[in-house]
């Protein structure tokens, strides 16, 4: 069975942020035999002075094949307990993959524009018989943890931090988009205008690698290069990046 976890509001000022912890989890699952953990996606929610965020307000989910859900569940709120920093609001949230409602989608949206409250969270849980929890601190991660999932499930959210514990930012070079897709987990290439790149084309993987979720896929986004016989493309630049996945 596949799930989405979302998480939220797990770090103060002077800690890692919960990326860093999003990816931690995802090795813990994998090394207490839990769970195969897939791709982790950042997600932005408002960014805005009435919002409580430690920086920038974001939350994290991981997709997670388990056949474990209880022992999963029970294992990740011990972890969050032992890692997350003094001060933090943390929230926790697991959902089938295959069974997330419109409503909680709908919250996600929501969360990114408007301002949402942890009561109202809590109750569409409630209604909707998904696992949600707060941990730390006033609990608000809540807010964030469900939007993360429902905003994954959307399949147009996001960027990817980490895909099946690979280290994406550590890659450089040039190298053809069918061999990228044979070392790590990704679905397409597409130029910012919208354009899909053949699998023949070689790439320069030097700079800022987070694949974005468009349509459902994990999505390297790419320009045309005119400045280098070695590659034909190179990675879109970070900002544009950020702007189509925050």
């Amino acid at each position: 069975m596949l799930y989405l976890i979302g998480i939220d509001d797990t770090d103060n000022l002077e800690s890692r942020g919960t990326g860093y912890l999003s990816r931690c989890m995802g090795n813990f699952i994998m090394e207490q035999g839990l769970g195969i953990t897939g791709g982790i996606t950042r997600h932005q929610l408002l960014f805005d002075p009435r919002v409580p965020y430690t920086s920038h307000n974001s939350s994290a989910c991981l997709e997670v094949e388990s056949h474990k859900p209880n022992e999963l569940w029970d294992a990740l709120i011990q972890f969050l307990l032992d890692s997350c920093a003094p001060g933090s609001d943390c929230g926790l949230c697991m959902v089938e993959a295959n069974a997330v409602p419109a409503s909680v989608v709908e919250w996600g949206q929501t969360a990114k524009v408007d301002l949402v409250k942890r009561s109202q969270a809590i109750a569409l849980a409630q209604s909707e018989g998904i696992r949600l929890i707060g941990l730390t601190g006033t609990h608000d991660g809540v807010i964030g943890s469900l939007a993360a999932v429902g905003l994954r499930a959307s399949g147009n959210d996001g960027r990817f931090i980490s895909l099946k514990g690979q280290d994406i930012r550590s890659f450089n070079g040039a190298d053809s988009f069918s061999s990228l897709k044979q070392r790590v987990c990704v679905d397409r290439a597409m130029t910012i205008d919208g354009i899909a790149v053949p699998d023949d084309s070689r790439i320069n993987l030097d700079g800022w690698m987070r694949p974005v979720l468009k349509d459902g896929q994990i999505t390297v986004l790419v320009e045309k290069n005119t400045d280098n016989e070695e590659y034909s493309y190179k990675l879109a630049d970070k900002e544009h990046i950020k702007s189509v996945s925050d």
